[in-house]
């Protein structure tokens, strides 16, 4: 049997019966267009289907970047917390390196610019400091550890060292011996009797409330208890430390040539007794012949007074 070769352009007949009774009716149109119809719809579906996965894999890419933000966030912020906590963490390691100069110092292992004992019209102090990194945490917080460990070697070579020689430490005379204001530093000033003139200044002079009790800066012997014609009622101790400390200007002496003191006994009062402008106290410490800025040995005013 021979076979029939189906046209190209074979039409299709689409029938629609109404629900009605209405005559049904009927469409023609080339089986081509049912092929387009398909083949658009595939691709339709295809287009559905590819967006469908953009979208998911849309919201998947932004879920992450959200949570990555979070994160980032979240870290930040514990980097700037750990950033404050480091800074308070220096803060009290400058205040304890303070102190353990203060240390230093009353002990007379640590002496400031200008404590020559020949008059001297000041120097300038050059402090330095190792450079602190102020970006690298790790590196911030390795760098304190270094220097607390290396301050509390320090302080305990210091406190054996104390121990071993405590009638030598109670003799260095860094006891306030009044607390007040300092009126007139230790060296080169214009004279308060004429103020056309220079003089040096052997001591400081603190000022205070006549009577105001005066305390002996260290343990010692009197070596002096009496009238001086520039100081007045004056008092002077002699350490084993080989320091000489003077009180001058006192409005009464309470020791006598020959007592011994210890540090922090009541020697004299304030008063405004020789050549005076005001009650305050003239506090000088020699050594040998040469005198000595007194603020070598004394500590801050203001951690005496807490």
């Amino acid at each position: 049997m021979r076979k029939i070769k189906k046209k190209a352009n074979e039409q299709m007949t689409l029938i629609i019966i109404p629900a009605t009774t209405a005559k049904p009716y009927s469409l023609g149109f080339p089986q081509v267009y049912a092929r387009w119809a398909k083949l658009a719809a595939g691709m339709i579906i295809l287009a559905l289907f590819s967006i469908g996965i953009w979208f998911f894999i849309s919201r998947a890419e932004l879920y992450s970047i959200n949570r990555l933000k979070v994160e980032n966030q979240q870290k930040q912020e514990t980097i700037n917390k750990m950033n404050q906590e480091i800074k308070i963490i220096e803060e009290q390691q400058e205040s304890l390196i303070k102190k353990q100069n203060e240390i230093k110092k009353q002990m007379g292992l640590q002496r400031e610019s200008g404590a020559s004992s020949e008059p001297s019209r000041g120097s300038e102090a050059i402090n330095t400091k190792p450079p602190s990194d102020s970006e690298n945490i790790a590196g911030r917080a390795e760098y304190i550890a270094r220097q607390l460990a290396q301050q509390e070697k320090e302080i305990n070579e210091m406190l054996t060292k104390v121990k071993k020689q405590t009638a030598y430490y109670r003799s260095l005379p860094n006891q306030w011996p009044v607390y007040g204001e300092i009126s007139s530093e230790y060296g080169w000033r214009i004279s308060p009797f004429s103020r056309n003139e220079e003089s040096f200044h052997e001591g400081i002079d603190i000022k205070g409330t006549s009577g105001t009790p005066i305390m002996a800066a260290g343990d010692g012997i009197v070596t002096f208890s009496g009238w001086k014609a520039i100081y007045g009622r004056t008092v002077e101790v002699e350490h084993s430390c080989g320091l000489i400390t003077k009180y001058g200007h006192n409005s009464s002496c309470l020791v006598k040539k020959g007592d011994k003191v210890a540090k922090g006994d009541i020697i004299a009062r304030v008063g405004n007794t020789g050549l005076s402008t005001g009650p305050h106290l003239h506090f000088a410490v020699l050594k040998g012949d040469s005198t000595q800025d007194p603020m070598i040995y004394l500590p801050e005013m203001e951690e005496k007074n807490t």
